[in-house]
This record gives C-alpha cells, structure tokens and sequence, in this order.
C-alpha cells in the first residue's frame, strides 16, 4: 500500500486481520449472501483479530514551529516504543502501535491536507495526535471532526474545545488560563520577593495559540488592577526583533511577558539584552521551555520564567529514557504528547476496539493515569463534554543552573522561584 507520508517508527509492518473498508464491503456482501451476518468492519466483535492499530501524528517537521514539532515527535515516538516494548494493547493481545508522521510544515493548509490523507487514503488510522500548533491544530481538528476520528491535541487554543466539537481532546489548560496563570504567578512570585508590579509589557505571536493566551494575559492584569503598557502582537516568522524589543522598553515594563516559540523567542530575548535589559522576562511556554532555547543563549537563560502546562520535575522513567536516547532533558511538548498516546493506550485497554467513534467514547469517558498521562497536573488526564481535561493545570517553571525546574505555585512545586531584578 503506498502512502504520502512517512513511517516514524522502526516497527516492521504487520500483516493486518482488518481491511480498508473497500474491501471490507465486498467481504461483507460475500457473508450476507452465504448468510452470514454481514458484519465485515471492525467494531468491539473484531477488537480480537488485530495485529497492530494505526496512529497518526500531524506536526510541524518543517517551517517556523519545526524545532517544537521534531520535539513533540520524539516524545510520541518514544511513548510508542515503550508501550510497544511492554507487550503493546494487552486487551487486544498485544496488538503493537503502528505510528505514522505526516508534516504539516507549519502551514494550516497543508496541516488540513495531510488530516485529509490520514483519513481518504489507504487505512485510517484509528486516532491521530497533533497537532502541535493551535492554528495548525484548528484546521486539522475540522477534517477529523467531519471523519469521526479523535484527536488528542497539546494545542492551547480556547477555539480547540468551543466548537461542540464530539471527537477533539484537549490536554493542557486552555490558552486563557494558561496567560491568566502566567501573568498571575508571576505577580504572586514578586510579591514575594518584596516587589509590586505596576506596569506589564505583553508581545505575543499573532496567531490562535499566542492571541488566546495573550487575551488570558491582559485580563488577569485588569483583575489584579497592573497596567498593560504595552500589548503588541507580531508574526512568529520575524527575522529580527530589534523594533519589538525597542517598543517593550519604551513602555517602561516591571515585567515582560512574551508568548513565542523557539525562533522568535530566542530573538527577542537576544534583542533585549543587546539593550541592556534588566527587566524579568516571563515566557508563555512556547519556546521559553525547550533544550534549543537553552543551547541558544547559554547562561543568559538564567533567571528566565515561564508558565508550563506540565512539571518538568515529575517525568520521571519517562523523561530519564528520553535524556539517554536523545541527549537531553525532555521538553514540555515530547512529554504532553507521549501523554496523549498513553492515554490513546490505556483507552484501548480498558475498551478494546477497532473503530475511532467506539475509541472516542472510551476517551470521554474514561480517566487515564498510565505513563506520561500520569505526570499530568493531577496526576491523571480526564476529559468533560467539551473535550477540555478537568485536570489540567498551568505551573511556573525557571531555568536555573542551565536545568528547567519547577518553581511555582509552592504547594506543588519543588523548587524556589528566584526574582532577578538589577
């Protein structure tokens, strides 16, 4: 069978019990007319016969976002790895995971084609997890939506879980939540270091992930009375930060809050300090959390804050195997996605099945604390009617000593927060 996209894991294919429905329709017709039940697709009464279930994975490989897709991959590969190594989905025999990437080279458009291969093409798979990006996941979300297949996503977007969406699971907090987190633990953390703050700068990605959480920014500062100095939005694809960097510190900040990815949150840092920025810098995940934000401004990243969707401190055997298969701590995007596949096979287990709708009701319903979906907020990953994870819970997260620890809120976290003012 040729497919458009490529194969991520080095599991050989298996010869598969399960048909493409054209074939399934024919086999159908054969049993109806020997009197058979005609029942030729999948379903609970075939979960038995499987060899292997497919999973997809959308992401941005290519383009802008492509260091955070490559990250996320990573994750999700090593997930099925282990679960595969483990004796696969035991409920199905140990039927092992077949996962295939397809790259959604950080364009919308092309994220949508690529759910549309997923789905029209050959076998589809029985889930898909992606797709990094809000604004990539929006468009792929309308593609499994119309094709009942479920969607795990680590994507923040509001937008994500206020469709009535039946077959989109949303794992981290919402962006508004997590902006609303970020700018209030960080006020909470200069409080107490002896510091007020009066005035916010808050420059964002323009685009469904950064304006979202930039919205949640904004209105905690109404809340807690701060003044937003500056609120500027600017294209993630920027070359130079320098007129963005000029704008911050024109607005006379406390406090600079930034929601960006890799690229252009490595640029505005480095423009920032090139005019003798003393101001703290609160990232907005993004690419404040990740190995090459690090790599990039070796010890400048010292000191800088960000808001997370999970603990960094909590990952455990997982992100121990990740630090020796790829050289690195485990980001927050390859740990939040490899949750997203332990929760796609611990619903597999405790409903085994070969249809995505049957897999869909297996996920609202149930309550996931396997692997990674375990170091979640809470401990486990459980979904209300919308989609959204009831569990879910923004942190605050510092690099410190080259290392991204946990800092706050102080009854979950196991580090102290260090407030660096000149």
């Amino acid at each position: 069978m040729t497919r458009n996209f490529r194969r991520a894991t080095g599991v050989p294919a298996r010869i598969r019990r399960f048909r493409p429905v054209a074939i399934v329709a024919v086999a159908a017709m054969m049993l109806a007319a020997c009197g058979g039940d005609g029942g030729g697709g999948g379903g609970t009464g075939d979960a038995s016969e499987v060899d292997s279930v497919r999973l997809g994975a959308i992401l941005p490989l290519t383009g802008a976002t492509a260091q955070n897709g490559n990250n996320s991959r990573k994750g999700i590969e090593l997930a099925v790895e282990t679960i595969n190594a483990d004796g696969g989905i035991k409920s199905l025999d140990g039927a092992k995971i077949e996962l295939d990437v397809a790259d959604a080279t950080s364009d919308p458009a092309r994220a949508a084609s690529a759910a549309t291969q997923f789905l029209t093409r050959g076998e589809p798979p029985l889930a898909i997890v992606g797709a990094y990006a809000s604004g990539l996941t929006v468009t792929v979300a309308r593609v499994t939506e119309r094709r009942k297949v479920p969607i795990l996503t680590t994507s923040f977007s509001d937008e994500l879980t206020s469709q009535g969406y039946k077959f989109l699971f949303q794992l981290p907090a919402p962006a508004s939540e997590v902006g609303k987190a970020q700018m209030g633990y960080a006020t909470e953390i200069a409080k107490d270091a002896g510091v007020d703050l009066k005035n916010a700068a808050i420059v964002y990605a323009n685009n469904a992930y950064g304006e979202s959480q930039a919205k949640g920014l904004r209105d905690q500062a109404d809340e807690l009375g701060i003044n937003v100095a500056l609120y500027e939005g600017y294209s993630p694809t920027i070359s130079d930060a320098t007129p963005v960097a000029r704008k911050i510190l024109s607005s006379n900040p406390d406090v600079i809050f930034a929601v960006s990815y890799v690229n252009d949150g490595v640029l505005l840092m480095r423009a920032l300090r090139s005019q003798n920025n003393t101001v703290p810098v609160i990232g907005g995940v993004g690419g404040f959390i990740t190995p090459d934000f690090q790599k990039s401004l070796g010890d400048a990243v010292n000191g800088v804050l960000s808001v997370d969707t999970s603990d960094p401190d909590k990952y455990g055997e997982l992100g121990a195997a990740y630090q020796e298969k790829y050289g690195e701590f485990m980001p927050q995007e390859a740990h939040d996605n490899a949750a997203a596949v332990y929760v796609f096979a611990q619903a597999l287990e405790q409903n085994p099945t070969t249809e995505p709708e049957e897999l869909a009701d297996a996920i609202r319903e149930g309550t996931f604390d396997a692997g990674a979906a375990g170091s979640m907020p809470g401990g486990q990953v459980d979904f209300d009617e919308t989609g959204k994870n009831t569990n879910a819970a923004p942190l605050m997260v510092q690099w410190q000593e080259g290392k991204l620890v946990g800092v706050w809120p102080p009854d979950i976290a196991e580090n102290k927060p260090q407030w660096e003012t000149e």
